[in-house]
């Protein structure tokens, strides 16, 4: 099995900005329009105006490309955690991930989830360009907020990224149910609570 992203585009031949930029633009607006499978090659070129042939030298297979667009909402839609207070940016991060998994970032991790189903490289890709660098960062806060006495220090940073967002996930793609705003509350609101650190017994 070749190691080889089918994302890369040939050497020698790098795709101009403003190509890619039309052709991920016009991607979008296909999926919000027509849904993942409507959106094709050919039907993007026609959106975009940018030949088929300059698309493929920047993805070599259609999935490749919708990685990189998913990338883009998922940052937009919901950043890493950021801020002074760990368990503020934790919040805010965990609401924001519940509010993109109702839209189209959401419908759009579906499909692409299908995709990774069957196909290894790019599942492998999937992990490698969001999830994995996306549980890293929301670690390292977890570990801030561990540092500061805010939660405790016994769980392993990663476990709690899995306890705090593995309920959205279950709740959309296993239940297919909407995670609403309450919903997720719910979930950080218990999580935090087996989370906080014991109090200090005083000696007496």
């Amino acid at each position: 099995m070749s190691t080889r992203s089918p994302r890369a585009p040939a050497r020698g031949r790098p795709r101009s900005e403003s190509a890619r930029r039309a052709v991920l633009d016009s991607a979008r607006t296909l999926l919000e329009k027509h849904g993942y499978a409507a959106a094709t090659i050919e039907a993007i070129a026609a959106e975009s105006g940018v030949a088929k042939t300059t698309i493929y030298r920047g993805w070599l297979v259609r999935p490749y490309l919708f990685l990189d667009l998913f990338f883009e909402m998922a940052t937009e839609a919901a950043p890493p955690p950021h801020g002074k207070d760990p368990l503020e940016a934790l919040r805010r991060e965990h609401r924001e991930v519940a509010r993109a998994t109702e839209a189209l970032a959401g419908r759009l991790l579906v499909w692409l989830l299908g995709e990774a189903e069957y196909d290894p490289d790019f599942h492998r890709a999937l992990m490698q360009r969001i999830f994995t660098p996306r549980r890293e960062a929301t670690a390292r806060v977890i570990r801030q907020a561990q540092e500061a006495g805010a939660m405790r220090s016994d769980v392993p940073p990663l476990v709690v990224v899995d306890l705090l967002f593995g309920p959205l996930f279950y709740r959309k793609l296993i239940r297919r149910e909407r995670v609403t705003a309450a919903f997720a509350e719910q979930v950080f609101q218990n999580a935090m609570t087996g989370l906080r650190p014991a109090p200090s017994r005083s000696r007496g």
